[in-house]
């Protein structure tokens, strides 16, 4: 192997999760930020979670009410002039 081309390994980089659980492991960063760990992903816990971090679940919940809104009113044109 080449010198000098490989980043550093740390033996001991600290895995922090957004659930607040940490714990050691080896990795060329010191210090890694996740937001789901094994004591908080659906998988190991058998509870549901939703995880959006860019708010892409609530971008979709008011496109879609919208689109519920503009069905709505148009059956609701499509009534009225059907009745006159």
């Amino acid at each position: 192997m080449k010198d000098k081309i490989h980043p550093k390994y740390h033996e001991d980089a600290k895995v922090i999760c957004g659930c607040g659980h940490s714990f050691s492991t080896g990795s060329t960063v010191k210090e890694l930020h996740v937001e789901v760990c094994s004591s908080c992903h659906p998988l190991f816990t058998g509870t549901q979670k939703m995880v959006d971090s860019r708010g892409r679940v609530d971008r979709f919940k008011r496109i879609r009410e919208k689109s519920i809104a503009k069905a709505t009113a148009k059956l609701i044109h499509k009534k009225s002039k059907a009745e006159k």
